[in-house]
């Protein structure tokens, strides 16, 4: 079963990704347009941590063969390429917690 867990002590500023680890796994952080997004810190491609590339619209692109995936879904650009996996997260006063 899922749990909420404490990623950090107020959200990332708008347009940036923030890394961070819960229960041993790389992730994400980013305030796009106003909402949160979490995700795995890992390009399903190549291994490379997304937050290398930059954010285009809502989507990631990976700075290594510039595919991009889907900040809320996690629906990556190419056909052949698996998509990105996403979590809940949530802001509750100023602290963020993702649902791991």
């Amino acid at each position: 079963m899922a749990d909420w867990h404490k990623a950090l002590s107020h959200p990332p500023k708008e347009g940036t990704m923030v890394e961070v680890e819960i229960q041993g796994q790389k992730l994400f952080v980013t305030l796009n347009n106003g909402q949160l997004y979490c995700a795995e810190n890992r390009c399903p491609h190549e291994d490379i941590e997304l937050t290398l590339g930059c954010l285009k619209g809502n989507r990631v692109k990976c700075s290594l063969h510039g595919y991009s995936f889907d900040l809320a879904t996690g629906d990556s650009s190419e056909e052949d390429v698996d998509n990105m996996q996403t979590y809940p997260v949530k802001q509750e006063n100023n602290e963020i917690y993702i649902e791991v």
